[in-house]
């Protein structure tokens, strides 16, 4: 891999040299390859043996500059790209995966079982927290190095979770927030919120109906809590517009037009506390964001070398459409600028990327001594 500075944001690709699409009754890619998009210098660079000779290992998130990624018998483990160094975590309990065995989990769910990883880290160097949102109800979970522990709370389903000041702040498909104590023997809840949402329909109503999916992330930038929502089209023609299911097939043609979901819109809302509020942001300023399975991440445009102020940094992240056509899964990955409304391209591909891109950001400095 050429030199460069690795605590500048990049993008984990898969290897330049894996030119050929996978079947998708294929195992995972069998290597260990991978490699790296830059935005500090928009190259594309091979980065051989990334993930320490485990073979077939599927990344499932980042964070502070770490990538978590399950091994080819699913058990997970922690890797700093720039150190090399490797954390080996405890299996997922068998509760966790309930009524499935760890060898069909291991099998057939690894790619899709858990949906975002994030890291939270102490003082010492040798402390941390792993949690994760994982199975089809979307549960919360957390690890502190040797036990796994679940959050006992029957709220539905979370879409995103966040460390900040050492609590895990959740967000549910309904844009209720959660705050939870973690530190403890027994997780408290120390605060639940559901604010109403200022919407814009005017703005927004474009994107509305069964044409659009829409994802959520939650995003802490300093003392404000910002709720992020993602406009995805569900299938997108080469002009870019979006079309109905039903075009796709004509009388001419029995085979169906492949026309991939994409995203075409963000919305931005802070958290108004006093009032219970999710209150539209009209921009950014200086900030960026970075979504996707990683740690939805904040950070100041002037410490991320060739990046756009009032952006958002974007992947695929609907991991479960992976294998449903050649053309779906991983492809849907740009940049979103506030101002301007509308997504560019970072790199351009037409075809599946598997495995998907995933973002790796600056590490921050109470994460960067961790080990084993």
């Amino acid at each position: 891999m050429a030199s460069l500075s690795l605590s500048v944001p990049y993008a984990i690709l898969p290897s330049i040299q894996q030119t050929q699409l996978i079947d998708d009754d294929d195992d995972d890619p069998m290597t260990v390859d991978r490699s790296i998009f830059s935005l500090a210098e928009k190259k594309r660079y091979e980065w051989k043996n990334m993930l320490k000779d485990h073979v077939g290992a599927w990344c499932i998130g980042s964070s502070h500059g770490w990538i978590v990624f399950l091994d080819q018998n699913g058990v997970p483990l922690l890797l700093n790209p720039s150190s090399s160094t490797i954390i080996n975590l405890p299996p997922l309990p068998l509760s966790f995966l309930h009524p499935l065995t760890y060898s069909y989990f291991a099998e057939h769910l690894r790619k899709t079982f858990i949906v975002k990883a994030i890291l939270m880290c102490y003082s010492s160097p040798s402390s941390y927290t792993l949690a994760i949102i994982y199975g089809c109800n979307r549960k919360i979970a957390y690890c502190n190095s040797t036990t796994w522990v679940e959050l006992s709370n029957d709220r539905q389903s979370y879409c995103d979770i966040v460390f900040s000041n050492n609590h895990l702040y959740a967000l549910t498909q309904d844009g209720s927030i959660e705050v939870w104590n973690i530190s403890g023997p027994i997780p408290i809840r120390w605060i639940f919120l559901t604010p109403t949402m200022v919407v814009n329909y005017e703005e927004e109503k474009s994107y509305f109906g069964d044409n659009f999916s829409t994802n959520l992330y939650l995003v802490v930038s300093g003392e404000d809590i910002l709720l992020v929502k993602r406009f995805i089209g569900n299938f997108v023609n080469d002009d870019g517009l979006v079309v109905e299911e039903e075009d796709l097939l004509s009388s001419e043609d029995t085979q169906p037009l492949i026309c991939p979901y994409k995203t075409k819109y963000f919305t931005v809302y802070k958290l108004d506390i006093e009032d219970k509020k999710w209150k539209k942001m009209k921009s950014l300023h200086d900030k960026i964001l970075f979504l996707d399975a990683n740690e939805s991440v904040s950070m100041d445009a002037k410490t991320c070398l060739g990046c756009e102020a009032n952006s958002i940094y974007f992947t695929d992240d609907r991991w479960e459409e992976m294998n449903l056509d050649y053309m779906y899964g991983g492809h849907d990955w740009g940049v979103f600028n506030l101002q301007e409304k509308y997504v560019k391209s970072l790199v351009q591909c037409a075809d599946r990327i598997d495995p998907p891109p995933i973002w790796v950001v600056p590490v921050p400095q109470d994460c960067s001594n961790l080990h084993a």
